[in-house]
C-alpha cells in the first residue's frame, strides 16, 4: 500500500538538505498517536522494518545557504504491511501539525494538507523502476590491515548482489517464508547520481538512479512496497515505476 501526503511549510522558513531524519522521527511519532503498540514494536524490533518514504517531492523550491525554501512538497510512504500505512496516516490526520529540521524546535513549522491513498499496481516479471530516495548499500573490506564499513555504488558489482541479498532475506522474514523463486536480474542501470547523505553522525554515500529488473512479480512486489538497500525506514531505497507520475 502507498500514499502521497502533502504538507504546507507553515513558517516559510528553509528546511535543511538532510531531513531525512527529521521526517523519520516524524513518522514514527505520528504512529504513535494512532497505534502505541505497534510503534513500541517498531521500535523495539533489531530486525528489518518494512516501510520506506521518498524524498520531498517539491512544487517550488529555491536553495538557500541553510537548506531548501518551499511553500509545498508532497513525499510518497510505501509498505507492504496496511496497517502500518494506516497507523500513520490516521496519527497525521490526528495531529496534522509538525516540526521538521532547521528551525527552532518550540515551533509548529508545516502541516498536513491532504492525504491520498494511490492505486495498487501488478506487476508481471519485469519492470523499470527509478529511486525517489537514495539507495544505501555498504559493505565490510580489508581497510589499513583491519574491516571497516565501505559504502558501495551501483557502479560496483557487490551492489546489486547486497540489494538482491537483502530482498530475499527481508522477504523470507516478512512473510516467515522463502521466495518461490530468488531469479533476480538487473540491467539497464542508467541516470546515476552520487548523494552524500547524513546519517546519524556521519556522512555516507547513497545513489540515485533508474533500471530495469526481471523476478518474480511477488519480489518486484515488495520492492516496489518495502524499497531496496537498507535503511529503508529512514527515508532510504523508495522506488517508483519508471515514467509514471507518482503524484
Amino acid at each position: 500500500m502507498r500514499c502521497s501526503i502533502t504538507i504546507h511549510n507553515v513558517s516559510g522558513k528553509p528546511v535543511g538538505y538532510n531531513y531525512q531524519y527529521g521526517l523519520a522521527s516524524m513518522l514514527y511519532k505520528k504512529m504513535a498517536v494512532s497505534n502505541d503498540e505497534l510503534a513500541l514494536k517498531t521500535h523495539d524490533d533489531i530486525g528489518y522494518k518494512y516501510y520506506t518514504f521518498s524524498n520531498l517531492i517539491f512544487q517550488d523550491r529555491t536553495k538557500c545557504e541553510s537548506g531548501l525554501k518551499y511553500t509545498n512538497a508532497k513525499f510518497i510512504l510505501s509498505s507492504p504491511n496496511n496497517e502500518f500505512i494506516r497507523s500513520f496516516t490516521d496519527g497525521l490526520l490526528t495531529e496534522p501539525d509538525f516540526f521538521l529540521g532547521g528551525l527552532s524546535k518550540d515551533k509548529v513549522i508545516h502541516t498536513i494538507t491532504e492525504i491520498n491513498m494511490m492505486p495498487a499496481v501488478r506487476f508481471s516479471n519485469e519492470a523499470v523502476f527509478r529511486t525517489i530516495s537514495p539507495v544505501y548499500v555498504k559493505t565490510s573490506r580489508q581497510i589499513g590491515g583491519g574491516l571497516h564499513e565501505y559504502d558501495l555504488s551501483p557502479k560496483d558489482p557487490k551492489f546489486f548482489e547486497n540489494i538482491h541479498k537483502n530482498i530475499c532475506e527481508r522477504y523470507s522474514e516478512y512473510y516467515g517464508e522463502k521466495p518461490e523463486s530468488d531469479f533476480f536480474e538487473i540491467f539497464n542501470i542508467e541516470n546515476i547520481k552520487q548523494k552524500r547523505i547524513l546519517i546519524a553522525d556521519s556522512f555516507r554515500r547513497c545513489s540515485l538512479f533508474s533500471f530495469s529488473v526481471q523476478a518474480t512479480p511477488e519480489i518486484l512486489q515488495f520492492m516496489y512496497e518495502a524499497g531496496i538497500g537498507e535503511k529503508n525506514a529512514m527515508g532510504f531505497g523508495c522506488l517508483d515505476l519508471s515514467g509514471k507520475n507518482v503524484i
